[in-house]
């Protein structure tokens, strides 16, 4: 297992984009099930997902009114067995299950751990 990315909610993802360093983007997509834009890019190795939610009714919009930033770290595994697995190891809380991603070409399934923090699990995204 190891780190897919590391997602941030923001209000405008271009405005936000031009403070990092952003070697490539990856990829840009609108998901309807998040009621968001969301885009993926490459910084300096690193994966970072930037969430703009563009409706009220967006699971992220209370977040982003209050301010927005780091939102969830997401991990890739192998299979949902393994997702589950971890999940139920760390006694993390199921807040969405299984759904397709289409940022990630794959399925995700999302969690919240006993930090109080989300935490996603992509399984083999294609890239």
């Amino acid at each position: 297992m190891k780190i897919h990315h590391i997602g941030f909610v923001v209000k405008d993802i271009e405005k936000y984009k031009r403070n990092l360093v952003v070697d490539e983007v990856i990829k840009r997509v609108y998901d309807p099930i998040q009621e968001a834009n969301l885009e993926l890019i490459n910084s300096e190795g690193a994966y970072i997902e930037l969430i703009e939610p563009t409706k009220e009714s967006a699971f992220t919009y209370k977040f982003m009114k209050k301010g927005g930033g780091y939102h969830h770290i997401c991990y890739e595994v192998k299979n949902k067995t393994d997702a589950l697995a971890i999940i139920e190891q760390k006694k993390m809380i199921k807040v969405l299950d299984f759904v397709y991603a289409p940022l990630l070409d794959g399925e995700v399934i999302f969690a919240y751990n006993r930090n109080k923090e989300v935490v996603e699990f992509v399984v083999c995204p294609k890239r």
